[in-house]
């Protein structure tokens, strides 16, 4: 069995974090081929890190919540800005971050379907 050094495991979170960050320029450029155009590879590189950093902010760490979190920035610009997810986020509960995250990501998703009264 091979054994790694917290340095080694460091290094190889890091490599994953960022083939996480090329996954989804790939699908972006697929997807919204303008949105890519506009950003390129380094905007949107450093666009989607920006979104990872924040996440961590909110104390988010478990790599597919941040995933999450990236593709909601994608679809809602600026959502980590608002006055009301930053209360979501930072209130004093006893879930985890990316319980709350979670959660928002739901009710958002309810409000959504009333506002454009699509149920499925």
């Amino acid at each position: 069995m091979i054994e790694l050094s917290s340095e080694q495991v460091a290094q190889l979170d890091a490599v994953r974090r960022d083939e996480t960050i090329e996954k989804l320029l790939l699908e972006v450029r697929a997807q919204d081929p303008d949105w890519f155009a506009r950003h390129g590879l380094t905007g949107g590189t450093s666009y989607l890190a920006g979104y990872r950093r924040h996440a961590e902010g909110f104390g988010i760490t478990d790599p597919q919540v941040i995933e999450d979190f990236m593709r909601y920035g994608l679809m809602f610009p600026d959502f980590h800005r608002d006055d009301a997810f930053v209360s979501w986020m930072k209130r004093t509960v006893a879930d985890s971050p990316e319980q709350r995250f979670k959660d928002y990501q739901s009710v958002m998703t309810f409000v959504w379907k009333l506002k454009n009264a699509t149920w499925n």
